[in-house]
């Protein structure tokens, strides 16, 4: 069983996505995935939840208390040459800073790989990438340049096409 399969047996099959593509339906934003060259599996938080869901995501947590239930749209749980990868990404529209739901999916992956490493004794590690996609007009790129962080460790993302493989390192 590959990594990423033990993800997917942990994970609620709600929150997965077949697309090929994340999206913010609000502001018409999307974004292609390209997948070559690793197994993937994508985790959308940012959907409508049915009765199934009456306290919401986190009924656990105290809804009043500031932040505690923010978390990124999306993670994408990658898999290459044996290292597992947790890209959470947040897709927002204006200026408002991605670091708050961007920090909540690494501690959501973080707690995810604990919990397959529990479950299934095992001792995976994974490293966490943050990227922040803001809503603007983006151009196709021919030239693939080496991704860049700043200084919270966050990619500011501006293509057309998010190619899994560029994070994967």
């Amino acid at each position: 069983m590959s990594q990423i399969e033990y993800f997917q047996n942990v994970l609620n099959s709600d929150f997965i996505s077949s697309n090929s593509f994340l999206e913010e339906p609000d502001v018409e934003m999307r974004v292609n995935v390209d997948k070559t060259g690793c197994t993937s599996l994508i985790f959308k938080f940012d959907r409508q939840l049915g009765k199934t869901y009456k306290g919401g995501m986190f009924p656990f947590f105290n809804r009043g208390e500031s932040g505690v239930c923010k978390v990124c749209d999306y993670i994408i749980f990658s898999e290459k040459a044996g290292q597992l990868y947790a890209l959470s990404i947040e897709l927002k529209k204006g200026s408002e800073s991605t670091n708050p739901q961007l920090e909540a999916g690494v501690c959501f992956s973080d707690y995810t790989l604990a919990t397959v490493n529990r479950v299934h004794k095992k001792n995976f590690s994974i490293v966490n990438r943050k990227i922040s996609i803001k809503e603007f007009n983006r151009k196709g790129k021919t030239k693939l340049k080496e991704v860049e962080y700043n200084e919270h460790n966050i990619h500011a993302f501006s293509e057309k096409t998010l190619r899994l493989q560029a994070f994967l390192k």
